[in-house]
C-alpha cells in the first residue's frame, strides 16, 4: 500500500493544478459575494451607538510589488480592512479612523508595475500608502465618492482642527533651528513644506524639498510623497495609545470625547513619538533610507 507521501507524489500534475485553480476560484467568488451585515460577525463587532455600517466590497491593495486581496467595510467614522475566510467570516487586518485618512491619484509613486488607473486610487493613513484597485470603474468611482465624502465629514468633526507642528531642517543651508508651524487637519505635506520654506526664509520650489517622518512606529525615517496629512500622522501617535487603553472600550471604540480636544493638545508638547524633518529632494535621494511607500505591509 502506498504511503500518503507516495500518493501525493503520484498524483497527476493536471489534477493538482485543477484543484489549486478551483480553490482560488472559490476564494475569489467568496470575496465578491454580497455581504449581509446582520450575519457578519465582524460587522456586528464594530457596530455601536453613533456608528452605522455604510457599505462593503472586495479590493486589491498594492504597495510596491506586494498585492493583497482584501475586503473593505466602510462605517460612518472608520474603515475596516479584513481578509476573507468565507462568505461571512473575515479576519481583521486593520481599522482606521476616516478623519486620519487621505486619498490621491499618484498610483505610480506608490505601486510598481501596472495599476489599472481607471479602476484604482491611492488610499492612505498613518503610516501607510497603498493603491486600491477595484473590480470595475463603476466600483472605483463609487468607493472614491463615498470615501471622499465620509473623510471630509469626519475631518469637520475633528477636535482639535489645528495643532503646533515642529519642523526640523536637515542639510539645508544655514538652517539649524527648528520652526513650529500651525498645521490644520486638511494641510497636505506639500502645503506644510511651502509654509516651512517661508518660515525658514528659504527661496526655492516646493518640489525641491521633501518632508520626512521619523516615527516610533517605523524602523527608519520615511519620506512623504506630498498628498499625506502631517496632522493625521502626528495625531495618530497621540490617539492610538488612548484607544488601546483598558478604559477605551475595545477595538470598536474611538477615543472618548473627554480625551479629545484640549487634553490631546496638552499631550502634544510632552510626547514626541514622531518628528518631521525637512530635507532637499537632492540630498534625500542620495541617502539609502527605507522608502515608506515601497515597504511591504499586511504580512
Amino acid at each position: 500500500m502506498k504511503t500518503l507521501a507516495q500518493r501525493r507524489q503520484s498524483a497527476p500534475s493536471l489534477v493538482i493544478s485543477k484543484a489549486l485553480n478551483k480553490s482560488r476560484t472559490i476564494s475569489r467568488e467568496s470575496c465578491l459575494s454580497p455581504i449581509s451585515p446582520d450575519s457578519c460577525p465582524l460587522v456586528q463587532s464594530f457596530l455601536s451607538p453613533g456608528r452605522v455600517f455604510v457599505m462593503d466590497g472586495h479590493v486589491q491593495l498594492k504597495t510596491g510589488l506586494q498585492t493583497q486581496e482584501r475586503h473593505l467595510f466602510l462605517f460612518n467614522d472608520i474603515l475596516v480592512i479584513a481578509k476573507s475566510k468565507s462568505t461571512s467570516h473575515f479576519k481583521l487586518k486593520n481599522r482606521v479612523r476616516l478623519s486620519e485618512m487621505w486619498i490621491a491619484s499618484c498610483t505610480e509613486e506608490v505601486c510598481e508595475g501596472s495599476t489599472s488607473p481607471e479602476r484604482s486610487f491611492v488610499l492612505g493613513w498613518p503610516t501607510t500608502n497603498c493603491v486600491a484597485t477595484f473590480s470595475s470603474t463603476e466600483q472605483k468611482e463609487k468607493w472614491l465618492s463615498f470615501m471622499m465624502s465620509r473623510i471630509k465629514e469626519e475631518k469637520e468633526k475633528d477636535d482639535p482642527k489645528t495643532i503646533p507642528l515642529k519642523i526640523f531642517p536637515k542639510d539645508i543651508g544655514n538652517c539649524v533651528y527648528s520652526k513650529t508651524l500651525a498645521v490644520s487637519n486638511t494641510d497636505s505635506a506639500t502645503e506644510v513644506i511651502k509654509t516651512a520654506l517661508q518660515q525658514f526664509g528659504i527661496s526655492g520650489c516646493v518640489k525641491d524639498y521633501r518632508l520626512w517622518v521619523s516615527s516610533s512606529k517605523e524602523n527608519a525615517p520615511y519620506p512623504l510623497i506630498g498628498h499625506e496629512y502631517p496632522f493625521s500622522i502626528r495625531m495618530s501617535h497621540i490617539r492610538e495609545p488612548m484607544s488601546q487603553s483598558p478604559t477605551a472600550g475595545g477595538r470598536g471604540a474611538t477615543s472618548p470625547p473627554d480625551l479629545q480636544g484640549a487634553l490631546l493638545l496638552e499631550q502634544l508638547p510632552s510626547e514626541a513619538p514622531c518628528h518631521f524633518i525637512l530635507k532637499s529632494s537632492h540630498a534625500a535621494t542620495c541617502q539609502q533610507l527605507t522608502g515608506w511607500h515601497h515597504a511591504q505591509r499586511w504580512k
